[in-house]
């Protein structure tokens, strides 16, 4: 399957920029499930390249002229292809030479930390004898009762505050079933993409979990209660939505910030 993505992030400001430095997490990784056909970042500023500890690319987008405006924009092609390890042609993750060790992804941070009623209730629903398919099973507990609510939430919104509110976006899906795994003893880690074909997704990106259990890592949607596959675009894996968020920057001047997105993704 062929995905095509078309991605701009347009900033203005109601005054001059001095300087201005973006962190961009838009580029496909490589791994068994996709092959990169082609793919541009372009950006108002100097650009560079480079990967990052976990394996993703990571762009920076350096603008030291004055500006009223920045814009960011992304636009590529790439093969998606079913899961080697899956019959099903879901996509499972093998720990390769040179990752981090999967123990990386047990640590809570303060976008995940489980409260003492969020950790009973993981260790009530999973472990690290949990089956595959226990992992649906949890993320239907999840998206059943954080009701998928665009705008009920921010970027800044923790599993905690999500899991009290009952509502939230895939990211919120996502930080909530990592904040239960690592409390059961199950490495997880937040993945940042694409999804082609549907609508319950955010307007820019989307967002799911890998979560180590039977020796692979398993990919999960939880907003879409489903394991991933050839639809599933990955960007970058991390931590958590701070650690690999889209595009994460800090400026000096500019006054007011107003910032539009524009996606197209797909097959």
């Amino acid at each position: 399957m062929r995905i095509t993505i078309q991605h701009q992030t347009r900033y203005d400001y109601s005054e001059f920029t001095q300087y201005a430095i973006q962190r961009i997490y838009l580029t496909p990784r490589d791994d068994a499930h996709s092959r990169v056909l082609r793919w541009e970042i372009t950006g108002d500023g100097e650009l560079s390249h480079r990967r990052d500890a976990f394996g993703n690319v990571m762009s920076t987008l350096v603008t030291t002229k004055p500006t009223q405006h920045v814009t960011i924009g992304v636009q590529g092609q790439v093969e998606s292809m079913r899961s080697p390890y899956s019959s099903e042609g879901l996509h499972l993750f093998p720990q390769t030479y040179g990752e981090l060790p999967v123990g990386v992804f047990l640590r809570p941070t303060s976008l995940t930390l489980a409260t003492p009623e969020m950790t009973a209730f993981a260790r009530a629903h999973i472990s690290v004898e949990s089956q595959p398919r226990d992992l649906i099973r949890l993320a239907e507990v999840i998206e059943d009762r954080l009701i998928y609510t665009p705008g009920a939430t921010l970027v800044s919104t923790s599993a905690a505050d999500a899991w009290q509110r009952d509502a939230g976006v895939c990211q919120d899906h996502a930080h909530v079933m990592l904040a239960l795994c690592r409390s059961a003893g199950l490495p997880a880690r937040y993945v940042s993409g694409y999804l082609s074909g549907d609508q319950k997704a955010s307007d820019a990106t989307h967002a799911w979990v890998d979560v180590w259990l039977d020796g692979v890592w398993q990919s999960v949607d939880v907003t879409h209660r489903c394991f991933t596959g050839e639809r599933w675009l990955r960007l970058a894996v991390g931590h958590d939505y701070n650690a690999v968020s889209p595009i994460r920057g800090v400026r000096s001047g500019g006054g007011e910030e107003t910032m539009q997105i524009e996606v197209s993704v797909h097959h």
